[in-house]
Order: structure tokens, then C-alpha cells, then sequence
């Protein structure tokens, strides 16, 4: 008798303990099926006896209401395929007090955006005491976050970059070096289709979008004033860059063909890149796939795009809330072309770095040459937000700090400010 009724404070302590989550917490990710809703192929365990055994049709209810959660569980936390919406270890512990009321019965429907009718599986378990189904679940990734942002677990975006907005991002196909990509979009049906399916799903996420065809004419404008040091080869850097993108995302598409029976059936990979503009450095990368299908290619490879670019917008968005909180990011390259002697060309060069302490929160040196000063600089001031009015300051502090000559405009944009001391 005490074994028993140990056995059953054992159980009933288990089952408080998990509360409303899962009990499978088992799921794989199928695929991005929108911007904001994804497919998930979840497992579910549940068990009701009865007086004559297992109540059938009670326990596999049970176990539809397990496998819903347990999709919910995946998208929340992420798993192979899917990075999850809780990412940081600040975030997991602002989650704690109300991740019982998210998975809760009467909540975790609003976040199924459509659930299978059949079962890809269904099995009985521990002799026959319990049922373990498996069925597809299209789960609403916005509602989620909408949940989360209002109980402040995780920060608005829209907060985070009140001041100067989310990032301007670029799309540019993936080209050998010294390759122009804005030539290759021209020419390949497939990737300016590829380039047309990023950018619409960059502009349904309010990020601010720069065509690759309206960069060209400001690309050739600028070009021969952006031979920055180790960046020569890599025109999507220097177009991104002479656009005043803040990340540009790179991109390659594949589509294989092959026939089943009679039909002909594809399927497309597309591998995503995303870029910091000032530096080239990587931010993040996925490949996404189609399902195989005798659907049109134009399909195959919007679906695989939507799949790569789920995961690396996430750790963007991660990078860029980060980013902001040193300022707004900017390159500023000094330029001398002026004549100057030597000693004097040192002393451009001390001023220039304290020049920008004065302004910036934070300062990257990366290349001082005999007639170059390249910097990365965060600028927090509210009031020097805008590339001109970073200039004024920039050559009123200078002149501060250097008196035998002055800085002139050469390029302002909003990554890239260029200016010439003379």
C-alpha cells in the first residue's frame, strides 16, 4: 500500500511539474510555408483508461491536443531547420512566468493557422496504455510573437529603432569575383525572380528596400571613389555600400529537374547570405529547399526562398537590436588630397581619431594608409543621425583638432561618408 501510494505522489508531482506544456515536445520543421506562418510535423502521446482499459478515442484527443503543443514548443524554441523565436537566456527567463498560460488549452488554438485531417502516423504505447500520433501543423510564427512582444519577453523592434527605423537591406545575386551581379540580374530570368521573391518578402516584414536597379546609376556615380582596401574583387560589397545599405543579402538558386514515370518533376535550392554592408561580415546563412513537385519553377523556388530567409531574418533582426544600441553604424573614410608632408600626414591621422572619439560612441580603426583613414564609427547623437549633419560635425571637430587645412564633401550617404582634407 505505501508503494502505491508512493508511486502515485511520483506521478501526480511529475504531471504538476509539467504543467501545460507537452508531454512529446517531439517536431520536425517541413517548410516556411508564408513570411509568418510555418509547417510542422509534430508528435502527440495521450492515455485515458477506463474501467475496460484504454479509452480510445479520449486518449487519441489527448494526444492531438500533445502534438499541437508540441508544434507550438518547436516554434517557440526552435529545433533542426528552425531557429526559435526565444533566443537569448534573457528572453528564456522573461518567458518563464508566462510560458504555462501560452501553452494552455484554451490558447494554443489561436496559433494554429490549419491542422491536418489525417495522421501521418498513429501507434499504441507501454503496452497498449498509451496512443502516439503524428500529423501536420501550420503554426502563425507573428501570433506568437505578438504574445510574447506584449508581455515585453521580448522587445518590440519598433521600439528598439524608433529613431532611425529598421535596416535598408539589398538583394544581389551570388557572383564569382569581379563578377558585376547587377549585369548578371540583367541576363538570368531566375535570379532577378529570385532577387523580385526576397525583396517582396523583405517589404512585407517593413524593412526598407533598395532595388538593384535603382542602385545602378548611383553605383556608377560612386564607384571610383570606393577602391576600399581588401574589398576590390567584391562589387556586391562596393554596390551595397555606395547605396547606403545597412545589410545586403546575397543569394544562389538551383533547380534540379528529373523524371518520375512519365512526369517531370523539380526541385529548387536557394542559399541566402546576409552581409553587414560596412564590413562585408557574415551574418548569417541558410539554405532553403522546395519540396519535389511537377509544380512551375517559379513556384519551387519562391517556396525554397521563404525557407532560407525565416532563419537568417531572425538573427538579423537579433544583430541589428545589438547593433543599435552602440548608434547608428557608419564608414568614414578621410581622404587626403591635399599636399602634405609626412609629419603632417600623421597629424591628419591623429586628429581624424580623435575627431571621431569626440562624436562616436564606439570607433573601429581599419586601414590608415599614406592617403586613406578608414574608420567604422557608431554615432548615438540623435541630432547626427543624418549623413549631412554628421559631416558639419565632423568638419567642425576637425578643424578643431587640425588647423593647416579642412575637410570637403566628397560622398555622404547613409552607410558611407567619404570626405577629402585639403
Amino acid at each position: 500500500m505505501k508503494k502505491i501510494f508512493l508511486m502515485t505522489i511520483i506521478f501526480s508531482a511529475a504531471i504538476f511539474g509539467q504543467g501545460n506544456l507537452p508531454v512529446s515536445r517531439q517536431a520536425t520543421f517541413v517548410e516556411a510555408v508564408t513570411a509568418d506562418e510555418v509547417l510542422i510535423k509534430a508528435k502527440g502521446v495521450g492515455g485515458v483508461s477506463g474501467m475496460f482499459g484504454l479509452k480510445e478515442e479520449e486518449s487519441v484527443k489527448m494526444a492531438e491536443q500533445d502534438a499541437r503543443k508540441s508544434a507550438l514548443y518547436f516554434v517557440v524554441y526552435g529545433g533542426a531547420g528552425l531557429d526559435g523565436i526565444i533566443r537569448s537566456d534573457e528572453e528564456k527567463r522573461k518567458f518563464g512566468p508566462v510560458e504555462q498560460e501560452l501553452f494552455s488549452n484554451d490558447n494554443v488554438q489561436k496559433y494554429i493557422a490549419w491542422e491536418a485531417n489525417a495522421f501521418d502516423s498513429r501507434m499504441k504505447l507501454a503496452g497498449g496504455e498509451k496512443i502516439r500520433i503524428e500529423k501536420q501543423f501550420r503554426i502563425n510564427r507573428a501570433a506568437i510573437l505578438t504574445f510574447l512582444t506584449e508581455r515585453r519577453v521580448i522587445e518590440k523592434l519598433e521600439d528598439v529603432t524608433e529613431e532611425i527605423g529598421l535596416p535598408t537591406l539589398m538583394a544581389l545575386p551570388e557572383v564569382k569575383p569581379g563578377q558585376n551581379p547587377l549585369n548578371e540580374l540583367r541576363s538570368n530570368a531566375a535570379l532577378k525572380q529570385g532577387a523580385s521573391v526576397i525583396e517582396s518578402y523583405l517589404t512585407q516584414k517593413k524593412y526598407n528596400v533598395v532595388a538593384p536597379e535603382q542602385a545602378q546609376q548611383i553605383y556608377e556615380q560612386q564607384k571610383a571613389q570606393l577602391s576600399v582596401k581588401g574589398h576590390e574583387e567584391d562589387l556586391s560589397y562596393m554596390i551595397a555600400l555606395s547605396v547606403g545599405s545597412d545589410i545586403y543579402v546575397s543569394y544562389t538558386i538551383t533547380v534540379d529537374t528529373r523524371k518520375v514515370g512519365t512526369t517531370e518533376v523539380r526541385k529548387a535550392s536557394v542559399s541566402v547570405r546576409a552581409y553587414e554592408t560596412t564590413t562585408a561580415r557574415l551574418l548569417g546563412a541558410e539554405t532553403g529547399y522546395s519540396e519535389e513537385s511537377a509544380a512551375p519553377a517559379n513556384a519551387l523556388v519562391e517556396a525554397a526562398v521563404t525557407n532560407a530567409l525565416n532563419n537568417v531574418i531572425s538573427r538579423l533582426n537579433a544583430y541589428w537590436q545589438d547593433d543599435l544600441k552602440n548608434g547608428s553604424q557608419f564608414k568614414i573614410i578621410f581622404t587626403i588630397t591635399g599636399q602634405f608632408d609626412e609629419d603632417t600626414k600623421y597629424d591628419i591621422a591623429d586628429a581624424a581619431a580623435k575627431t571621431l572619439k569626440k562624436i562616436a560612441s564606439r570607433t573601429k580603426e581599419n586601414v590608415v594608409a599614406d592617403n586613406t583613414i578608414d574608420y567604422q564609427a557608431w554615432i548615438q547623437d540623435k541630432d547626427l543621425q543624418s549623413p549631412s549633419a554628421l559631416f558639419r560635425e565632423l568638419r567642425r571637430e576637425f578643424g578643431n583638432n587640425f588647423s593647416q587645412g579642412k575637410l570637403k564633401q566628397i560622398t555622404l550617404n547613409r552607410k558611407l561618408i567619404v570626405v577629402g582634407v585639403e
